[in-house]
């Protein structure tokens, strides 16, 4: 006979698998918001999570079961956004969103402390999936904020289709082989080839 351990009905089932967030229209809500320095430009990370329906707290869930397995683990749900040069018209967006999803809001521009004042705000977020390349060079999907908008601006949009690899994704690519050159020095090109000669 196996006897079933204590808390065993309480504890999560680690199976290996792993639940992802569906590409989707989704009400968020903020939980943190900061301004860095990224490479020379200034940046808007964004803490959010689902706020309403089937996947509510689904980035704080998919962070706590993480834990569990790995104290390094780290919170899925950002959102970063470049916020000068040509990112500004993006940001200003991402702030109109927030500012038309919670009526009577509009951000303290200037305020001291002033992120503080977005956490708990809600938005608009179009979700889409994205395949990438893992360090082992496997391709996976990532779930991702594709468009900001206001909530009522979620009525009239379409869930993006899937952005995936091309097939040769991961590749080394190698130099195209054009043969010896012939006693004048020059190679044979096949007609056909677009590549721009190094000189022009």
């Amino acid at each position: 006979m196996i006897a079933k351990p204590q808390g065993y009905d309480e504890a999560p089932a680690y199976t290996g698998e792993s639940v992802q967030l569906p590409a989707g229209l989704y009400i968020c809500e903020v939980l943190g918001a900061k301004q860095e320095e990224y490479n020379g430009h200034d940046r808007f990370v964004m803490q959010f999570d689902i706020a309403e329906g089937e996947y509510k707290g689904f980035y704080q869930k998919q962070y706590n079961a993480a834990k569990q397995t790995d104290q390094n683990a780290k919170y899925k749900g950002i959102h970063r956004q470049n916020m000068d040069g040509l990112g500004t018209p993006f940001f200003k967006g991402l702030m109109t969103s927030i500012e038309k999803s919670n009526p009577g809001y509009s951000f303290p521009w200037g305020q001291q402390g002033n992120e503080k004042t977005l956490v708990k705000k809600k938005f608009g977020a179009i979700m889409g999936r994205e395949e990438f390349l893992t360090s082992g060079g496997e391709k996976r999907m990532v779930t991702k904020i594709a468009q900001i908008r206001s909530i009522d601006g979620l009525k009239d949009a379409k869930v993006p289709e899937d952005k995936l690899l091309g097939d040769d994704a991961g590749a080394a690519s190698a130099p195209p082989q054009y043969g010896p050159a012939d006693e004048n020095g020059f190679m044979n090109i096949p007609d056909g080839i677009d590549e721009e000669l190094p000189f022009m």
